[in-house]
C-alpha cells in the first residue's frame, strides 16, 4: 500500500506519465514523502474505506464473489516490483481469430528464472493469496500470460508491429530474431511446427509429462493457494478464447479446468468451432457474450436476414422448437440462452448486459474510450428488467429454463408451470 500510495503521487507529479518516463528518483526521498503527505494519506485512506465497503458487501450480497485477477501488471507493480519482470520484453496478445493484428498490452514480463524461487513468484504468490482471502473464486484473465505467454520487445517504435513478429516465451528454443528467448525454451526445436504460424495452437505439437509440469509451475501456485484457502480449484474460471495452444490445453487438463465458450461468436457452418455449445465439456464454461462483446440484443438487432435464419434452424434443432418466434428478439435472446443450458458444461455464466437487455456496449477491446467499462445498472435495476421483459427486450430466465427442460425431454410437468406462470414473475 506504501509503494502503491507513493506511486500515485508521484504519477501526479510528472503528470500521469508512465514510471519509465520520469526522472530519475529517490523512492527514500524523505522530503518529497513529506511534501506530499496529505495525498499519501488521502490515497491509503481511499484503499481503506474499498477495502471496508468490499467486506461489507461480501457480508450482505448473498453471492459468491470472484475476484478478476487481471495476468498483467500496472505501471505502479512495474515501477515497485521491476526487479521481478524481464527488462527487454513485453506480454501482448498475439494474432488471433478474436484480434487479427494482435495487441501490444505492454504488460510487464515476470522473470522466469524467477518462478522458482525470486521476486518474481513472491510477488504472484501475493496475488493469489490476496485473492482467495477476499473473494470466493478466482476468474484467471487470459491464463496463457501464465503458461505460455506472448511477448515482444519492450520500447519498439512501433508496438503493434513488434506484437505482430513476437513469439512464446517457452516456445521459441531456435528463432534467429528472438535469439534471447532460447534460454528460457521448455519446448525442444523437434517439437515445434515450423510450418506453422509461431502464434498458431499447434506450433508446439507434443509435450511429455516434465515438459507440462514446468509449464504448470505457475497454476499450481493457485492450486496450491486455493486448497490452503478452503477453495476448489474446480470453481476457478480460466478466460481462454478462441486460442488454446498446447501448452495451455495440457495445463488446464493436468488441473481439470475447461475454457470459455462465446456462442455468438459461433460458426453455425462449421459443427467444429471451438464456440459451439456442441463442443462444450462439463468443466467449460458457456456464455452468450462477455465484458468484450456486442450485447446480444444490439448484436441479434443488427443480423441479416440470412443470419437470423440461420440461428433459427440451428436454435429449433437444439431445442427441439415447434412454431416458434424467430421475428421476437425476446424470444430469440432467451432460446440462445436455453441451448446453454442443454449442452454439457455445468458452468453458465449470463453477462449483465445480456440479461437486462442493453444495447450499449461495456467495452470494445483494443480502443481507448471515456465509455468503456462505464456502463452500469440503476438502482432500480429488479423494475427495469421487469418493464423490458414486458416489452420482449431482456432476457427471459424462466422461458429459458422451461424451453431448455422441453429439450431435454422433461416429464415433471416444471417446463409447463414456468411457461403458464408468465414471465414477469
Amino acid at each position: 500500500l506504501g509503494q502503491d500510495a507513493l506511486y500515485a503521487a508521484y504519477s501526479t507529479t510528472y503528470g500521469g506519465a508512465a514510471h519509465r518516463h520520469w526522472p530519475a528518483i529517490d523512492r527514500t526521498d524523505r522530503g518529497f514523502m513529506q511534501q506530499n503527505a496529505r495525498q499519501l494519506v488521502r490515497y491509503a485512506f481511499g484503499q481503506f474505506l474499498a477495502h471496508e465497503e468490499h467486506a461489507r458487501v461480501r457480508t450482505m450480497a448473498g453471492l459468491a464473489l470472484y475476484a478478476d485477477l487481471q495476468v498483467g501488471y500496472s505501471d505502479g507493480d512495474a515501477w515497485a516490483y521491476r526487479g521481478a519482470f524481464l527488462a527487454d520484453y513485453a506480454m501482448g496478445a498475439p494474432p488471433s481469430r478474436t484480434n487479427p493484428e494482435g495487441q501490444p498490452w505492454n504488460y510487464p514480463v515476470l522473470d522466469p528464472d524467477q518462478l522458482d524461487a525470486g521476486n518474481a513468484r513472491a510477488l504472484l504468490l501475493t496475488r493469489i493469496d490476496k485473492a482467495f482471502a477476499e473473494y470466493d473464486s478466482i476468474r484467471i484473465d487470459h491464463p496463457h500470460g501464465l503458461i505460455c505467454p506472448w511477448v515482444y520487445r519492450a520500447n519498439s517504435d512501433d508496438p503493434a508491429v513488434a506484437v505482430r513478429v513476437g513469439a512464446r516465451l517457452y516456445e521459441s528454443p531456435a528463432l534467429p530474431d528472438h535469439p534471447a528467448l532460447a534460454r528460457f525454451a521448455i519446448a525442444r526445436e523437434d517439437q515445434i511446427d515450423h510450418a506453422r504460424p509461431r502464434y498458431h495452437d499447434h506450433w508446439v505439437r507434443t509435450l511429455d509429462d516434465a515438459q507440462v509440469a514446468r509449464y504448470s509451475r505457475l497454476l499450481d501456485l493457485f492450486a496450491s493457494c486455493a486448497a490452503r484457502h478452503g477453495r476448489a480449484m474446480a470453481d476457478v474460471s480460466c478466460e481462454v478464447l478462441s486460442t488454446m495452444p498446447l501448452p495451455l490445453a495440457r495445463v488446464l487438463e493436468r488441473h481439470g479446468l475447461g475454457r470459455w465458450r462465446v456462442t455468438q461468436k459461433a460458426n453455425l457452418d462449421d459443427a467444429t468451432d471451438v464456440y459451439r455449445s456442441e463442443q462444450a465439456r462439463v468443466n467449460d464454461w458457456v456464455m452468450l457474450g462477455n465484458h468484450d462483446t456486442a450485447p446480444i440484443f444490439a448484436l441479434i438487432r443488427g443480423w441479416s436476414a440470412d443470419t437470423r435464419a440461420s440461428w433459427a434452424r440451428h436454435l429449433t434443432a437444439r431445442l427441439a422448437l415447434r412454431d416458434a418466434r424467430f421475428d421476437d428478439d425476446g424470444f430469440v435472446a432467451s432460446a440462445m440462452l436455453a441451448e446453454l443450458f442443454v449442452c454439457d458444461a455445468e458452468n453458465v455464466s449470463i453477462f449483465f448486459a445480456d440479461l437486462f437487455g442493453y444495447t450499449e456496449r461495456f467495452n470494445t477491446p483494443g480502443t481507448v474510450s471515456d465509455a468503456n467499462w462505464s456502463l452500469r445498472l440503476p438502482p432500480d435495476f429488479v423494475r427495469m428488467h421487469g418493464d423490458r421483459l414486458a416489452q420482449h427486450a431482456a432476457i427471459d430466465i424462466k422461458l429459458a429454463l422451461a424451453l431448455a427442460l422441453d429439450a431435454k425431454g422433461s416429464t415433471s410437468g416444471l417446463a409447463a408451470r414456468l411457461h403458464s406462470r408468465g414471465s414477469t414473475e
